[in-house]
This record gives structure tokens, sequence and C-alpha cells, in this order.
């Protein structure tokens, strides 16, 4: 009999069980399948690990025949056999038959159930490195807090930060089959294994003590992690990936689950072989009532599943904040154009164009906004129309894009003058287009220092003088006295255009933004977003727009048009249909 001649039942959440066979059974990797419910509660451990390299194959006997596997699932096994004992387990590759898309999809769909019911859920890194071994055994005496030499700890961090580089530590799957890990996991390198536990425990206090040490340190963001007077003053070491995977790990156990906005970002330098699992990976660690929202479905068009977790977004009231830092499909797709662009090396660049204040939303920042049609191709939102696009200029990239401030100055005079020409249009409108300098506008009104929230100080002003000089009359600058400023442009411009409207609005945005574009303020965005009509028309002749992307306008970035013209009842707020 084959190993997947007995088909799984889903209603009684059935599973395949692997019976991996010692030692005495033989040199040959030998395993046997047997069908469990996971209603009968039955014992067995999960295998966590990545498959590697589908291309480099070794064969094991399942089920008495020559079956392929990945050579990296093969080694684990060999290092996983009892010397006389059979030992149960649930391996993916081999539990599900991976070539039925019907069984693939259920499987999948229990997967948190199968990982939360292993005891214990085994972490296999890999075979082990030079002088991992003896890392693995000081683990223990670290962790505990007995006494060791400050070499000691020292050489644990670099044994640390090669450990986080293993490729377990950056695949999708993974931090599923961690974070729901009903007991404590067990981690292991080739021969040596400690509990999860025991591995965060010693990294803690190495890293409290090396980045302590050297001043690596930030300020508490969870909750939880608050002063007891309510202050986020308390001080941790920078975070790695253990980290992020522990506070993942306890937030879950505590909460039943964390918000899959919060998911994406976290995962969002994780790997996935299968586009669908950046969002399927993730189902498992969703509270239950938005994990049943979900079907799991691989052969649902990418484009649709990407689209369903969206929708999801934007039921729980954040889903125009995460668009507004996405790289999105865009006009010219064929998917609908507020798709983000996942697994995109360029994903969140729209960030740049945040400010660091409240954002254009004003009062509305917080506001629940957007719906998605059934279909998952029309998506509706609320908010202001600003203005049309009427002139642009690309920067390109790195040095050549500070070649361009003397034409930027040029198209600010133009802005200033349509300003002039259309002072009676909106006329409630004409404080706000001179309202912010332009050497703000270009860096989004944030300081070169790494945080977000840093309003660029005065002192850029000159700064930028001495560059638009530069460029106007060939005499380089001294480039220590620029460089903060210089440098903040440099990670601003590329890749990015300079823009002005009909009525003299002005700013930065995406390299996509043409002529015709309309920009629009979302409640619930920081940012505008940049619209593209569509030769369409919806119901009772709404126009139907395409996303293009974002964008950063002098003037407005601090809730201006909401909190003065919108709430002042100046302007009514209007639907966007955006396809």
């Amino acid at each position: 009999m084959g190993p997947y001649d007995l088909s799984l039942d889903p209603k009684r959440k059935e599973i395949r069980r692997l019976v991996l066979q010692p030692l005495s059974a033989g040199a040959s990797i030998q395993c046997l399948v047997e069908v469990v419910s996971l209603s009968d509660e039955p014992e067995f451990e999960a295998l966590s690990y990545v498959w590697g390299d589908a291309s480099i194959k070794s064969n094991i006997i399942l089920e008495g025949a020559a079956f392929p596997v990945t050579k990296n699932l093969a080694t684990a096994l060999f290092y996983l056999r009892f010397d006389d004992n059979p030992r149960r387990l649930w391996v993916d590759a081999l539990c599900i038959n991976q070539g039925n898309t019907k069984e693939r999809n259920e499987q999948v769909a229990i997967m948190g159930e199968i990982y939360a019911h292993a005891n214990p859920v085994l972490i296999w890194l890999g075979e082990a490195s030079e002088g991992s071994n003896r890392r693995f055994n000081l683990m223990p005496t670290i962790a505990d807090g007995t006494e060791v030499a400050d070499e000691i700890l020292e050489n644990m961090f670099t044994f640390y930060m090669e450990l986080v580089e293993r490729e377990w530590f950056n695949r999708l799957w993974t931090v599923q089959e961690l974070v729901l890990a009903d007991n404590d996991p067990m981690i292991g390198c080739g021969i040596m294994w400690t509990k999860w536990s025991i591995l965060f425990g010693a990294w803690h206090r190495v890293a409290e003590y090396v980045l302590g040490k050297i001043g690596m340190v930030s300020k508490c963001r969870d909750e939880d992690e608050r002063g007891k007077d309510g202050s986020s003053d308390v001080q941790r070491p920078v975070s790695i990936k253990i980290d992020v995977l522990n506070q993942l790990h306890e937030k879950v156990r505590r909460d039943g689950g964390e918000d899959l906005r919060k998911l994406l970002f976290i995962t969002k330098t994780s790997k996935a072989t299968e586009p669908r699992d950046i969002i399927y990976a993730l189902l498992g660690m969703l509270p239950k009532d938005d994990r049943d929202c979900f079907t799991i479905d691989y052969d649902l068009p990418l484009e649709k599943v990407f689209a369903e977790a969206i929708k999801n977004i934007l039921q729980k009231g954040t889903g125009l904040l995460f668009l507004s830092g996405m790289e999105m499909a865009g006009p010219l797709s064929t998917s609908p154009s507020w798709v983000p662009k996942f697994g995109a090396k360029f994903l969140f660049r729209p960030t740049l164009f945040h400010p660091p204040g409240i954002g254009a939303s004003g009062v509305d920042s917080d506001c629940i906004n957007g719906s998605i049609d059934q279909d998952l191709n029309v998506m509706h939102v609320r908010g202001l129309p600003i203005d049309e696009v009427v002139d642009r200029v690309l920067f390109g990239d790195l040095e050549e894009c500070l070649g361009k401030l003397p034409q930027v100055e040029e198209m600010r005079g133009r802005a200033n003058q349509l300003a002039a020409i259309h002072s009676s249009h909106r006329p409630y409108l004409n404080k706000l287009k001179a309202k912010e300098a332009l050497w703000r506008t270009l860096i989004a009104n944030k300081a070169y220092s790494g945080r977000a929230r840093d309003v660029a100080p005065d002192a850029y002003r000159e700064m930028y003088n001495m560059l638009l000089n530069e460029q106007k009359s060939g005499q380089v600058s001294d480039k220590e006295i620029t460089r903060d400023y210089r440098l903040r442009l440099l990670n601003h411009l590329p890749s990015s255009c300079f823009f002005i409207t009909a009525t003299g609005f002005y700013g930065i945005g995406q390299s996509m933004v043409e002529k015709g574009d309309q920009l629009s303020i979302w409640f619930g965005s920081p940012v505008p977003f940049v619209l593209r009509p569509r030769n369409q028309y919806a119901e009772q002749g709404k126009q139907v727009h395409s996303v293009v992307g974002v964008a950063y306008v002098a003037g407005i970035m601090d809730g201006e048009m909401v909190d003065e013209v919108y709430c002042e009842d100046l302007e009514d707020d209007v639907e966007f249909v955006v396809r």
C-alpha cells in the first residue's frame, strides 16, 4: 500500500503520523505512516525545518518503497532516529500528499492546530558548525544567571549573530511553527538540543551585556514592557529575530492571536517559495474569528488571495494606514491596482512619503474607512479630492537627483503663479499652498536621525541653499556641512518625482505619477493617494480610478484640509471607487 492510498477525513481533522524506525532497524532511513485524528489527542512531535534545495534529493524508505526527499529533510531524519524505539513525528513534506491540491488545502487549514497539538515542536536548524556543540552546552549556564567570564558572553554574542543567519530564521512557515507551539519547543543543531526558553534566556543575558555595553538600546514599544508609571522609558537591547519570534510566541499564547496587519509587517523579510503562503502561512496565528474568514485554496489566483487579506485588514480599521506604506500593483497591472506587491524588493518604499506628524487625515487618522466588493476587484473609500497633477520632474538615481534641484525651484515658482491665478478657486486653501518650505517638502519634513517621528531641523534650510547654489554655480560645497540634508535627499528622491498641480499645490511622489493624475486624501491614511481616472464609470455615474501610489503634498500633511476644511463644513467628503 502506498503512503497516500488512505484519504484523510477533514471533518475528523485526520492527519498522517510518520513512524520513524530506529537505528536498530537498519542503516537506511525507514518510515511508515498511520492515519490519526486530532480529535483523539494523538501523541506526536512536529518537525519544524527548511526543505532546502528542492533539486538535491535523497531517498528514504517510506512504506517499504524508495521515496525522494530533499537532502535537508533526509539529514534531519537521520539525526532524529532513536536507537531502539520508533519515533512518531509530523513532517509536512511526508505527511501531506503534496501532489493533491485538495488535501494540501485542507491540511494547511489545520496546520496551526497540528503544531499546537505537537508535544513538542522540534526545531531543527541544520548540521552543526564549528563550535556550535560547545555553545549549546553553555546556554543553560548562561540562561540561569550563573556567573561567566565577559569573554564568554562576547563569544556567545558572535555565535547568536551567526545562528540567526541560518535559513530557518528567514523562512515564513517556520514563524507559525514556533509561535503556535503549545509546549516549550526544542531547538537543535546537529546532535545538540535545548529548549527554546533556554536559548532565548541565554540570548537575553548575552544581549543585555554586549549591546548594553556599547549603548545599543531602544525604548520599549510594547505596552506590556512599559514602566510601572506607564512611561515608555524602559530600556532594552536592540532586537534580533529571536526576540521578535519570542514576543510573537508570547503574544499569541496570551491573547489567542495577532492582527494580520501586524503579522505581515513582522514577517516582511521572511521568505516563501509559494507566494500564496505570504498570507496562508500566517492564518494559524490569527484570532479564531479572523481565521474562519479565510478559505485556503492554492488554485485561487494570487491577486485574489492578497485582495482577501486586504479586505480583512480594512474591516479591522487599519487597512488604509497599511496600504499607504505598501508598493501596490498600480494602474498597469491586470490585478486590482490597490493590491500590494507582496514579496517585491521595494515593498515598503512608500513609507518614505509618510510625514513625521499625525498625517494628512488629521482628526480622521484613526477612522474605519474602506470596503471591498464581494468579487474582490473594487474598493470604495471616502475622502477629499485635492487637485490634478499638471507637471512633474523625475529625479533619477542617487547623485543625479541633486542636479534636478534648480529645475525643482523653477517648477515651485510656477506653482506659486498657478496659486495666484486660481486664488478665487477654493480660496480657503490658499494659505495652505504657501505654508511649507520646499526644502522640507523634498525630504517629507523628516530628520536624518533614523527615527521616523523626528521633524527636520531648521538648520537644514541653509544646507539646502548651499546644495542648490552648488548645482547652479558648479562650485562644490563643503560635504561635511551639508551631510545630513544631502543624505536625507539621497534617501528620499531617487526613483521619485516632484510635481505641481493645477491650482498651485506641489509635492513629491512615486515615479509612476503622471500629468492628469488626481491627488486625494483618504480618511485613515497619513499620506494622500494618487489616482488615475479610468475610462469606466460605476453606479450613479461615479468615475472609477486606479491607484498609482502615494505622495507628500506640501501644506496639508498635518491634517489641515481635514481639520480646517472638511470639519468646518467648507467641503463634503466624496466616495472614491478604485479598481
